[in-house]
């Protein structure tokens, strides 16, 4: 009977259940990422002395998205008057933003070119080369449909190739990492315009002239970006890529009579592919490109599968690996001449269903597919800002918490561990003390991880 609650109180002690913000947080100021984009977007927007500070509110929209607990912009009415929440983040009630100061400061965002943002991901990219230190930069590119046909009618929500009204983001990734981003309406196809050349050609360039001048640059991406003015553009950049496309006519003709026993095969776990390796040339084109042409022998679960011409059981890799000289003698200098060999080709090319994992963690980050704004540009920078803590987040599994949880962990199994939990925060002898529970505190490391947070691989821009 005496564990029984009969009583209730009140208590000012400013207790938050987002315990594991403050590290987030830290970590985050500790790189230089506030430094980064007020230099990036001070240089084109002047901001007055009154009002929400670019650093403060760039604070909590990086906690608004870690946070993940209610996603509308008035949320930060009741985030201001929480006093603990406001101590985990380290601002004053003064210092906290209403959801009008939000939109308020996004609304004059907005004038920022989609350049400008994506030059900010491209400096991130540049951190995580420098810490990682890759051979070899393999690049995907692909575009991402956010459904947004139950909202109300928004500028650029358009009909996409999935039947529903929404935006298409081209992603360009690396690894985990969104490195660059062209914001688009819904109808913007995958290769629409010049948008899908001129991303690449701006990522290769910033390569070559920030991190290396010779490292082999792979880019791979589906059917909807197989376009012969883009194969000439690479090849110029001396540049490898490998795309699927679609299976034409002649092609299958030419498929069917060629003898089973020149098939190579891939094997992984169960799963059999065979592959055929020749040159194709379509009536357009200004010259022959290799070709390989995949066919599923087993499923997943070892059993044979009967080949319709399912376009899911065959398919055609157009690739410049092992024809373009320049880009070849890259590749065998920095130790991969493997990957000129066919079988290497098509695991690349269907290493591609990663791209897939990115968006499934970057919708999980942000709860919903459905942006908040009407106007285009707004909505740019919501997502923009949404990238962003992603690709932070993805960086803070890899240099803070890789011991403590699995660096493949969506965001909702991260927050239910590392985000949601209990503090209260204090002050002792002139120190400001985050009090966890004990369990917590071992379980977690929690000395360990803030030890980390405190002095990180900042980033260098200039």
């Amino acid at each position: 009977m005496k564990t029984k609650i009969n009583k209730i109180g009140v208590t000012n002690d400013k207790i938050s259940s987002r315990g594991g913000l403050p590290l987030f947080l830290r970590y985050i100021e500790n790189i230089g990422i506030y430094e980064l984009i007020s230099n990036t977007i001070l240089s084109k927007l002047v901001f007055g002395s009154k009002g929400l500070r670019l650093v403060s509110f760039l604070k909590q929209m990086f906690a608004f998205f870690m946070d993940g607990t209610d996603m509308s912009l008035t949320s930060f009415n009741d985030k201001k008057t929480d006093i603990g929440y406001t101590s985990s983040l380290e601002l004053t009630t003064d210092e906290m933003a209403s959801s009008h100061q939000v939109k308020r400061m996004i609304a004059k965002l907005s004038i920022i070119p989609n350049w400008l943002f994506s030059s900010i991901l491209h400096y991130l990219f540049l951190w995580r080369l420098a810490i990682e230190a890759p051979d070899v930069i393999i690049l995907g590119v692909d575009t991402m449909v956010m459904d947004n046909d139950e909202s109300e009618k928004k500028e650029g929500c358009e009909p996409t190739y999935k039947k529903k009204k929404g935006f298409q983001p081209l992603h360009i990734s690396w690894g985990p990492y969104l490195i660059d981003v062209l914001f688009r309406k819904g109808s913007a196809h995958s290769n629409h315009g010049t948008d899908y050349v001129d991303r690449v050609t701006a990522v290769v360039k910033f390569i070559r002239k920030k991190y290396s001048i010779d490292i082999p640059i792979i880019i791979c991406a589906d059917s909807g970006f197989a376009d012969q003015k883009a194969y000439d553009h690479f090849d110029s950049l001396n540049i490898h890529f490998t795309t699927t496309s679609r299976i034409y006519k002649d092609t299958k003709e030419h498929i069917a009579q060629i003898d089973d026993q020149q098939y190579g095969r891939i094997t992984k776990g169960k799963q059999v592919w065979n592959f055929l390796d020749f040159g194709s040339r379509r009536a357009s084109w200004s010259s022959f490109r290799r070709s390989i042409f995949t066919t599923l022998s087993c499923n997943k679960d070892g059993q044979y599968v009967i080949n319709d011409g399912n376009k899911l059981i065959n398919n055609l890799i157009i690739t410049n690996i092992g024809t373009n000289k320049v880009a070849d003698e890259r590749l065998c200098k920095a130790g991969y001449e493997s990957y000129l060999e066919a079988k290497n080709i098509v695991k690349l090319s269907h290493n591609r269903g990663a791209d897939e994992l990115i968006h499934r963690s970057i919708k999980e980050l942000a709860t919903k597919e459905q942006l908040p704004f009407k106007n285009l540009n707004n909505n740019k920078v919501y997502y923009f800002l949404l990238v962003i803590t992603h690709f932070l987040f993805e960086a803070y599994k890899r240099d803070i918490t890789a011991d403590v949880i699995p660096i493949v962990s969506y965001p909702d199994t991260f927050r239910r561990k590392l985000i949601d939990f209990a503090a209260k925060i204090t002050s002792s002898a002139g120190y400001v003390i985050l009090n966890v529970p004990r369990i917590i505190y071992e379980t977690f490391k929690i000395e360990d991880l803030w030890r980390k947070c405190l002095s990180p691989t900042k980033i260098k821009f200039g």
